[in-house]
């Protein structure tokens, strides 16, 4: 028996992710369709429960390197979506944050060696405020890095952990051992404003893309509670009330005058005018 389920998916931040959790959930046997939103941050998988069951999915959500729960029993689609919602706030705001910190560090370590004129104190300045954005600001991208490494992938976050990653470490060894590279003929230049810069800069785009992200998930929302929550269907010739959300292919639900149309489908009986403004932007009332 086919059976359909919502996923909630956190950790996936570009289109590699949600390639690889798409087709790990579409390769597992039993699952006959899964599609992976990165908007919604979620997984919907219609899979036969005689050959696998929820757990395993999210097992298999795991197995990519991203965390997955499976929805509470009794929360509604609405409830889930909520949680969404509450979550991509606290994502937006420590991300607003961390850019905050992260460019103002990198501003400070342009400025700082037009007013410090120590040799030997503005390394370790510059080498104290750029671990601070390494080590706070910037240290989930290393951290997906190695969980991705570990899972034998690639994504944005291994670009960004390896080139800032390289350039943090030779200059920490200029600045601890200078001598050795004098003493190759190499000059120990250092790089500590490229690597807050870049982290910033990063942390910038994936602000604007948050914030983005939210205002069209909160649009989406807006769209969705005009859709009923509950719904009428006729089981054994007798009205039912069920979620919205247990609505199958081949029910026959009922709306009365006044009501919104819970679900796309076909009139097999009766006759009204239906507000279809949600769909065509038409004001005017279509005969159905």
């Amino acid at each position: 028996m086919a059976t359909r389920i919502t996923i909630p998916i956190t950790g996936m931040h570009c289109a590699a992710c949600q390639s690889r959790v798409q087709s790990a959930l579409a390769n597992r046997p039993g699952v006959t369709d899964a599609n992976v939103s990165l908007m919604l941050n979620n997984a919907t998988v219609t899979y036969d429960e005689r050959a696998i069951q929820p757990d395993a999915l999210v097992e298999t959500i795991r197995s990519t390197g991203y965390d997955a729960t499976l929805p509470a029993p009794n929360a509604s689609t609405f409830d889930e979506q909520a949680k969404q919602d509450e979550a991509q706030h606290r994502e937006l705001r420590e991300l607003t944050r961390k850019t905050s910190v992260s460019l103002a560090i990198a501003a400070l370590l342009m400025i700082v060696p037009m007013v410090v004129r120590s040799e030997r104190l503005l390394p370790w300045l510059a080498f104290a405020l750029t671990t601070l954005v390494v080590g706070r600001s910037g240290r989930h991208f290393y951290t997906r890095a190695w969980r991705a490494f570990r899972h034998h992938t690639a994504d944005m976050n291994t670009l960004i952990a390896v080139g800032t990653g390289a350039a943090y470490l030779y200059s920490v060894a200029a600045t601890v051992a200078p001598g050795f590279f004098t003493s190759h003929g190499v000059k120990p230049d250092l790089y500590y404003e490229a690597v807050a810069a870049i982290i910033g800069l990063i942390l910038l785009g994936n602000t604007f893309e948050a914030r983005a992200k939210r205002q069209t998930t909160a649009a989406l929302r807006a769209l969705a509670t005009l859709q009923p929550k509950i719904v009428r269907v006729l089981r054994n010739l007798a009205e039912v009330e069920i979620p919205v959300e247990q609505l199958e292919r081949g029910d026959i639900f009922v709306v009365r005058p006044g009501e919104s149309v819970p679900a796309d489908g076909e009139v097999i009986s009766g006759s009204s005018a239906v507000d279809e403004s949600m769909l065509t932007g038409e004001s005017a009332p279509v005969a159905k």
